[in-house]
């Protein structure tokens, strides 16, 4: 029997998609006839996983009316798919998802009361808090984050109309705890900033083995500043002053900060800091990073690398333009295990668009494993941008093992990209919604590193 060219192409293509698909380590399909619903919402864990939300009604983030009470359908996997959990929760608000590395924890918000739930990573409940905010004089207006501890309690960070850091606390295990209960949090009394003529306010940074972590700025001038330096406080689980740390003058001679901004991180495994912002040197726009490490002699932060980056081709993409107007944003941090990303960001009108960027990865020795110009990050893809791609802006993802998986998509008009992740050992993890309505269906594949 004679097959067409037609038929033998559309042969070919379906054997490898399955010869790909074969490749994956797991690959997990979640759709309507075994979840019960539709896929409405995702929520990232970083290193602790990240859990699917189904519902029975398509398009749904609260009840309302006579549906006032929504079923959240709950899909839990932690990054290598080893760990999983199926569990069901009712609320009545708006309903989000967070863990540690000890539990999950869900928060069902209707406006400024809050139901807290903590539960370990198979979905048993371990404890539960109701409480409301407008109690203490709060509202959601005010509150810049929520953390989650190890030991499972919950804080709450505002910030004032003077700009100024409060702090509030629930532990989620101790029963005599009914409602948020402002922290006394004693901030240093001494300034190592003194000499600096701009002094910052007080900032959360992370919560890290143990210790929270506060950072305050300083700087010579309000604008264009040569010299910048931070002031890093430790505190204990209780808040106790344990620690502080100076990170000093960390702009090489002959260079000059570029705008007043600068982004400092906590790498959690290596528990060092990366510090970076945006420079001129020789009148030409460009940023640097550096590392800074535990200094056993003195509380003064040292050294381990100091870099520079050119702007890739700024005279096209316009990363950091020299009008006397715009200031650029300094570089976004980020950690995946012992590797920094560095992401200079084109402005963008929104948080939910794909941004260009120049983006670098440096290893745990300070090695540059990679310096391009890239679109969108590790966390989001735009499938169409990737399958047009003329400019090479999705390299990172060509040279890797998901590729393969992403291609075959790009025929398909309702599908979008969820998540891909790259983990510390190389494994990669992509999740795929297909939300067309006859199918509806989530597919998460993961590859081992070769």
């Amino acid at each position: 029997m004679l097959f067409t060219f037609r038929a033998i192409f559309a042969l070919v293509t379906l054997i490898l998609l399955n010869l790909n698909l074969c490749l994956a380590q797991s690959k997990i399909i979640l759709d309507k006839q075994n979840t019960g619903g539709y896929c409405n919402n995702y929520f990232d864990l970083g290193e602790n996983g990240f859990a699917l939300i189904f519902n029975k009604n398509k398009d749904v983030d609260e009840g309302v009316g006579k549906e006032s009470v929504l079923q959240n359908n709950i899909y839990y996997y932690s990054k290598d798919l080893l760990r999983r959990a199926n569990f069901k929760i009712n609320s009545t608000g708006q309903f989000n998802i967070y863990s540690s590395k000890n539990n999950l924890y869900t928060i069902d918000r209707l406006s400024t009361k809050y139901q807290v739930k903590m539960l370990d990573f198979s979905g048993k409940e371990v404890a539960s808090k109701k409480f409301d905010i407008a109690d203490i004089g709060l509202n959601q207006d005010l509150i810049n984050r929520i953390h989650f501890t190890d030991l499972g309690k919950l804080i709450v960070e505002v910030y004032d109309g003077l700009e100024q850091l409060h702090l509030f606390e629930i532990d989620l295990n101790n029963n005599q705890d009914q409602s948020l209960k402002e922290i006394d949090l004693q901030f240093p009394s001494h300034n190592p900033l003194e000499s600096m003529a701009v002094l910052g306010d007080w900032r959360l940074i992370t919560q890290s083995a143990g210790f929270y972590i506060l950072a305050r700025k300083g700087a010579n001038k309000n604008y264009d500043p040569n010299a910048i330096a931070y002031h890093i406080a430790f505190y204990d689980e209780n808040f106790n002053l344990f620690r502080e740390l100076l990170l000093d003058n960390f702009l090489m001679k002959d260079v000059q900060m570029l705008g007043k901004e600068a982004s400092l991180s906590l790498n959690p495994v290596l528990q060092s800091f990366i510090v970076s912002c945006n420079v001129l040197k020789a009148g030409k726009p460009a940023f640097m990073a550096a590392e800074y490490v535990m200094n056993t002699e003195n509380n003064v932060l040292k050294l381990k690398w100091y870099k520079e980056f050119e702007i890739i081709n700024n005279q096209k993409y316009q990363f950091i333009l020299q009008d006397g107007i715009s200031v650029a944003a300094p570089p976004i941090i980020s950690h995946r295990g012992p590797k920094t990303y560095l992401s200079l960001y084109k402005g963008r009108l929104n948080v939910n668009e794909e941004g260009l960027n120049q983006m670098v990865m440096i290893d745990a020795e300070g090695k540059t494993m990679m310096n391009a110009v890239q679109m969108g990050n590790f966390e989001q893809l735009n499938l169409d941008g990737f399958c047009v791609d003329n400019d090479n802006l999705y390299s990172r993802i060509k040279s890797m093992q998901v590729a393969n998986v992403l291609k075959p998509y790009c025929e398909m008009q309702y599908v979008n990209v969820i998540d891909l992740d790259v983990d510390a050992f190389g494994n990669e993890l992509v999740i795929i919604l297909n939300y067309e309505v006859k199918k509806d269906q989530v597919l998460i594949y993961r590859f081992p590193k070769k």
